[in-house]
Protein backbone atom coordinates (compact mmCIF):
# COMPACT_ATOMS: atom_id res chain seq x y z
CA UNK A 1 0.00 0.00 0.00
CA UNK A 2 2.78 2.01 0.41
CA UNK A 3 3.77 1.56 -3.12
CA UNK A 4 -0.11 2.74 -4.46
CA UNK A 5 -0.19 5.54 -2.12
CA UNK A 6 2.84 7.34 -3.94
CA UNK A 7 1.98 6.55 -6.90
CA UNK A 8 -1.40 8.81 -6.37
CA UNK A 9 0.09 11.85 -5.20
CA UNK A 10 0.56 14.71 -6.95
CA UNK A 11 3.78 17.13 -7.06
CA UNK A 12 2.97 19.81 -5.15
CA UNK A 13 3.86 22.61 -8.29
CA UNK A 14 1.63 21.07 -10.69
CA UNK A 15 -1.66 23.32 -9.94
CA UNK A 16 0.38 26.69 -9.21
CA UNK A 17 0.18 28.40 -12.09
CA UNK A 18 3.11 31.55 -11.04
CA UNK A 19 0.74 34.06 -9.61
CA UNK A 20 3.14 35.23 -6.69
CA UNK A 21 5.75 36.18 -8.76
CA UNK A 22 3.64 38.74 -11.22
CA UNK A 23 2.20 40.35 -8.10
CA UNK A 24 5.43 40.62 -5.85
CA UNK A 25 7.20 42.23 -8.69
CA UNK A 26 4.02 44.61 -9.16
CA UNK A 27 4.54 45.30 -5.87
CA UNK A 28 8.00 46.00 -5.65
CA UNK A 29 7.51 48.55 -9.08
CA UNK A 30 4.70 50.44 -6.89
CA UNK A 31 6.82 50.69 -3.70
CA UNK A 32 9.92 52.07 -5.88
CA UNK A 33 7.85 54.49 -7.15
CA UNK A 34 6.43 55.75 -4.03
CA UNK A 35 10.09 55.14 -2.88
CA UNK A 36 11.04 57.74 -5.97
CA UNK A 37 8.60 60.10 -5.14
CA UNK A 38 9.42 60.57 -1.59
CA UNK A 39 12.70 61.16 -2.03
CA UNK A 40 11.91 63.73 -4.97
CA UNK A 41 9.64 65.57 -2.56
CA UNK A 42 12.34 65.40 0.41
CA UNK A 43 14.51 66.95 -2.27
CA UNK A 44 12.59 69.98 -3.35
CA UNK A 45 11.80 70.57 0.69
CA UNK A 46 15.36 70.41 1.27
CA UNK A 47 15.80 73.29 -1.43
CA UNK A 48 13.23 75.19 -0.64
CA UNK A 49 14.20 75.58 3.30
CA UNK A 50 16.88 76.57 1.70
CA UNK A 51 15.89 79.26 -0.18
CA UNK A 52 13.66 80.46 3.06
CA UNK A 53 17.18 80.63 5.51
CA UNK A 54 18.87 82.50 2.35
CA UNK A 55 15.77 85.32 2.20
CA UNK A 56 15.63 85.65 5.62
CA UNK A 57 19.28 86.12 6.13
CA UNK A 58 19.34 88.77 3.27
CA UNK A 59 16.36 90.64 4.82
CA UNK A 60 18.08 90.93 7.91
CA UNK A 61 21.19 92.37 5.92
CA UNK A 62 19.27 94.96 3.89
CA UNK A 63 17.34 96.07 7.47
CA UNK A 64 21.40 95.96 8.91
CA UNK A 65 22.07 98.71 5.77
CA UNK A 66 19.47 100.91 6.05
CA UNK A 67 20.18 101.02 10.38
CA UNK A 68 23.81 101.79 9.37
CA UNK A 69 22.64 104.87 7.14
CA UNK A 70 20.19 105.72 9.98
CA UNK A 71 22.88 105.40 12.36
CA UNK A 72 25.36 107.68 9.96
CA UNK A 73 22.73 110.26 9.96
CA UNK A 74 22.25 110.47 13.40
CA UNK A 75 26.37 110.67 14.08
CA UNK A 76 26.26 113.76 11.06
CA UNK A 77 23.65 115.35 12.69
CA UNK A 78 25.52 115.44 15.79
CA UNK A 79 28.44 116.63 14.14
CA UNK A 80 29.19 119.66 15.87
CA UNK A 81 31.46 121.42 12.47
CA UNK A 82 27.79 121.07 10.98
CA UNK A 83 25.86 124.68 11.08
CA UNK A 84 22.90 125.04 12.99
CA UNK A 85 20.34 125.54 10.05
CA UNK A 86 21.88 123.13 8.03
CA UNK A 87 20.93 118.87 7.68
CA UNK A 88 23.45 116.64 6.86
CA UNK A 89 23.68 115.21 3.61
CA UNK A 90 22.79 111.78 2.22
CA UNK A 91 25.34 109.45 3.55
CA UNK A 92 27.45 107.91 0.14
CA UNK A 93 26.14 105.12 -1.60
CA UNK A 94 28.10 101.48 -0.25
CA UNK A 95 29.17 97.99 -0.79
CA UNK A 96 28.82 96.21 3.13
CA UNK A 97 31.71 93.67 3.51
CA UNK A 98 29.73 91.22 6.35
CA UNK A 99 31.32 88.70 8.42
CA UNK A 100 30.05 84.77 7.73
CA UNK A 101 27.60 83.13 7.75
CA UNK A 102 26.42 86.30 5.93
CA UNK A 103 29.25 86.77 3.53
CA UNK A 104 28.05 85.66 0.45
CA UNK A 105 25.80 88.39 0.68
CA UNK A 106 26.05 91.30 -1.83
CA UNK A 107 24.62 94.36 0.19
CA UNK A 108 24.37 98.08 -0.95
CA UNK A 109 22.94 100.65 0.83
CA UNK A 110 21.14 103.91 -1.66
CA UNK A 111 20.15 107.22 0.11
CA UNK A 112 17.94 110.02 -1.66
CA UNK A 113 17.14 113.35 0.63
CA UNK A 114 14.55 115.64 -0.07
CA UNK A 115 14.94 118.61 -1.12
CA UNK A 116 18.34 117.25 -2.63
CA UNK A 117 19.94 120.39 -0.68
CA UNK A 118 18.74 123.04 1.69
CA UNK A 119 16.10 122.14 3.82
CA UNK A 120 12.19 122.83 4.19
CA UNK A 121 11.08 125.72 6.73
CA UNK A 122 8.39 124.55 8.79
CA UNK A 123 7.44 127.65 11.30
CA UNK A 124 11.35 128.17 11.83
CA UNK A 125 12.31 124.96 11.93
CA UNK A 126 14.78 122.94 9.62
CA UNK A 127 13.23 119.82 8.06
CA UNK A 128 14.49 116.88 5.51
CA UNK A 129 13.60 113.50 4.62
CA UNK A 130 15.86 110.75 3.73
CA UNK A 131 14.86 107.26 2.17
CA UNK A 132 17.34 104.37 3.06
CA UNK A 133 17.19 101.74 0.78
CA UNK A 134 19.17 98.43 1.91
CA UNK A 135 19.21 95.91 -0.89
CA UNK A 136 20.72 92.71 0.06
CA UNK A 137 21.03 89.28 -2.45
CA UNK A 138 22.99 86.10 -2.92
CA UNK A 139 23.51 83.84 -5.80
CA UNK A 140 23.10 84.52 -9.67
CA UNK A 141 19.91 86.47 -11.07
CA UNK A 142 17.88 83.99 -13.07
CA UNK A 143 18.89 81.30 -11.73
CA UNK A 144 16.77 79.03 -9.24
CA UNK A 145 19.21 79.70 -6.11
CA UNK A 146 18.62 83.57 -6.50
CA UNK A 147 17.33 85.25 -3.18
CA UNK A 148 17.27 89.21 -3.48
CA UNK A 149 15.50 91.53 -0.62
CA UNK A 150 15.44 95.18 -0.22
CA UNK A 151 13.96 97.10 2.92
CA UNK A 152 13.49 100.39 2.45
CA UNK A 153 13.12 103.30 5.72
CA UNK A 154 12.16 106.62 5.55
CA UNK A 155 12.77 109.30 8.59
CA UNK A 156 13.15 113.29 8.34
CA UNK A 157 15.56 114.91 10.57
CA UNK A 158 14.33 118.33 12.12
CA UNK A 159 17.16 121.44 13.80
CA UNK A 160 15.94 124.20 15.37
CA UNK A 161 18.89 126.64 14.28
CA UNK A 162 17.68 128.84 17.75
CA UNK A 163 18.12 125.96 20.11
CA UNK A 164 20.68 125.13 21.92
CA UNK A 165 24.04 123.18 20.12
CA UNK A 166 25.45 120.85 19.27
CA UNK A 167 22.00 118.84 18.67
CA UNK A 168 20.03 122.01 17.86
CA UNK A 169 16.59 119.83 19.04
CA UNK A 170 13.62 120.35 17.55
Amino acid sequence: MTGSSTAQRRPVTAGARGIALPAMVFALVIVSLMLAAGLQLLGQSQHTYGLQVQAARAMAAAKSATELGRSQLGQALQDSTLPAAELPACPPAASLALPAPLAGLQVQLACTREPASGSLDEGGLKLASYRLLGDASVGTPGSDAHVRRRFEQRLTLCRNPGGTPPAYAC
